[in-house]
């Protein structure tokens, strides 16, 4: 295990530039998000791992230094704290996450939340929701979408006293950090793109106006109305619809005008 994890740790080399290349201001990350990454019912450790030198804080207290090349089986009948240095990531499992990580039990499951800047979360939730490859104002119109659900959630306390405001799956948004290592090739894939970067960058503070929550689906049962010299889906206002949105893009619809088409209303600047 510890030899699988050095070579995922070299094979980051060329990740790790890209990742702090993306030119992210502090400004633009100022919300803190608390997501779910993992959970385990009655385990009573969980193994975890570093790119970078970090500080492990328990309980808020006693410190001790993570190096990486190795990996460290916490215990999670207390809350332990890692942070990274120098933009270094944290591996659960065969996921890397950024940000900060909290591993501790709650009711009766040892957990891992990640916690991160909104921004950075967005960075993994708009490729892992919408094709990277697709056109840039539809990646756009996602990462808006997806900016107000975390917000909405967050705010709306979904998951009531839950240490985190999110979790990982479809059950909210899925996240799955930035990079996946492949133990049976030793490659490590990255899980983050230039272009769906480039899309949350460039909407950075963009959202819904309160009242519309960023709801979005694959594929929605719409009806239709004549619209030019075809038709367009009736929007129910509270959904976007992700495959026609990739059409409406390649038709010449820009993010704003693909958005305000499905909420019925533009969205503002924070």
């Amino acid at each position: 295990m510890i030899t699988s994890l050095t070579r995922s740790i070299r094979s980051l080399g060329f990740a790790l530039a890209f990742v702090l290349s993306a030119g992210f201001s502090q400004a633009a990350s100022a919300t803190i998000l608390r997501v779910l990454v993992k959970e385990d019912p009655g385990a009573k450790n969980m193994p975890v791992a570093v790119t970078q030198t970090a500080v492990l804080q328990t309980d808020g207290q006693s410190a001790a230094r993570l190096d990486p090349g190795r990996w460290y089986i916490l215990p999670v009948n207390r809350v332990n704290r890692i942070q990274p240095s120098n933009n270094g990531l944290i591996q659960i499992g065969n996921q890397l996450y950024p940000g900060e990580m909290e591993v501790r039990p709650w009711r009766g499951k040892a957990i891992a939340v990640n916690v991160l800047p909104l921004e950075e979360y967005l960075r993994s939730v708009v490729p892992s929701e919408m094709p990277a490859s697709w056109h840039l104002d539809a990646l756009m119109a996602q990462a808006v979408a997806a900016r107000s659900y975390a917000i909405n959630t967050q705010r709306q306390r979904k998951w009531g006293s839950a240490p985190y405001d999110l979790v990982s799956d479809t059950r909210d948004q899925v996240y799955s950090g930035f990079f996946k290592f492949d133990p049976l090739t030793s490659a490590t894939k990255p899980l983050i793109h230039t272009r769906s970067d480039q899309a949350v960058a460039s909407t950075s503070g963009y959202m819904l106006r309160p009242g519309f929550k960023g709801y979005y689906r694959a594929r929605l049962p719409v009806n239709w109305v004549s619209w030019g010299n075809g038709y367009m889906p009736v929007s129910d206002g509270h959904h976007l619809d992700q495959e026609m949105s990739q059409q409406m893009a390649k038709l010449g619809w820009n993010w704003q005008q693909i958005l305000a088409w499905w909420y019925r209303d533009e969205p503002i600047k924070r």
